[in-house]
């Protein structure tokens, strides 16, 4: 939603000032809200983390340093346990990724009707498993690093999209992008970057790979770019990866 504001916004140069804006569902790059209270002049951007399985586990406190806003997806909220874990569902130190999980009376108890789902999903302990690839903080706060369903897996090498769409975000032409990993036969999957540009301006492969030469390891750097005006989203504004990834790989079939 923020997206098409800033986009309409830039043209359009409405005498607006929000008192605030609340980021929730999608996780917002740092980028983009710095879009919003430049673009949109909203005076405070508050962030929030939570799932359709329960109300928001982070947000973000009042009078908190603005560079958590852009780096974290808030504070743990009371009533709340989160710890984060590794593939062994070993909990890892502070500062370390991995899966993070919840425990609390904000937390669902299980999926009615799918006594399968909820086995999957939960430990004999009640942790709730998130999907979500995170990092916990010392000081409470924490950040999404992606899902780990979206991790690319690019010749053994393991590759987060959210780092490269964060960075992407800032490039001066660039209004959307989503990384995803398309099937290739040698590596596994290769990066594909998904984008939208400001003022429908095209932007190339080349300028993409210059923009990221030196400043992302060599393996992250996009090996093919697909330019869109829109993107398919769910009802609630999350982007639809697998859907990307449908749509290329049937286009590259009818080549």
């Amino acid at each position: 939603m923020y997206v098409d504001l800033i986009k309409e916004q830039s043209t359009r140069n409405e005498n607006i000032s929000p008192d605030f804006a609340l980021t929730g569902g999608a996780v917002a790059s740092p980028q983009l809200i710095k879009d919003m209270q430049s673009v949109l002049r909203v005076n405070t951007v508050h962030v929030l983390y939570g799932l359709t399985e329960s109300l928001a586990a982070f947000c973000s406190l009042p009078g908190e340093d603005t560079s958590k806003v852009y780096t974290t997806v808030g504070h743990i909220v009371p009533h709340t346990e989160a710890k984060v874990v590794d593939n062994n569902r070993n909990t890892v130190k502070f500062g370390v990724p991995g899966e993070l999980c919840l425990k609390g009376v904000a937390i669902l108890d299980g999926y009615l009707g799918d006594d399968k789902k909820t086995a999957e999903t939960f430990d004999e302990e009640g942790w709730f498993y998130t999907g979500d690839q995170f990092i916990m903080y010392e000081d409470g706060y924490g950040n999404i690093v992606g899902r780990i369903k979206d991790m690319i897996i690019r010749g053994g090498e393991n590759i987060y999209p959210k780092e490269i769409e964060n960075f992407l975000q800032t490039h001066p032409n660039i209004l959307e992008v989503h990384v995803v990993g398309v099937p290739h036969k040698r590596l596994g999957e290769e990066v594909w970057a998904c984008i939208a540009t400001k003022n429908g301006e095209p932007i190339s492969l080349e300028e993409v790979k210059q923009f990221c030469d030196k400043k992302l390891a060599y393996f992250k750097i996009p090996a093919a770019v697909r330019i869109l005006k829109d993107f398919p989203k769910t009802t609630s504004g999350k982007i639809q990866k697998y859907k990307l990834v449908e749509q290329i790989v049937h286009e590259n079939k009818n080549k």
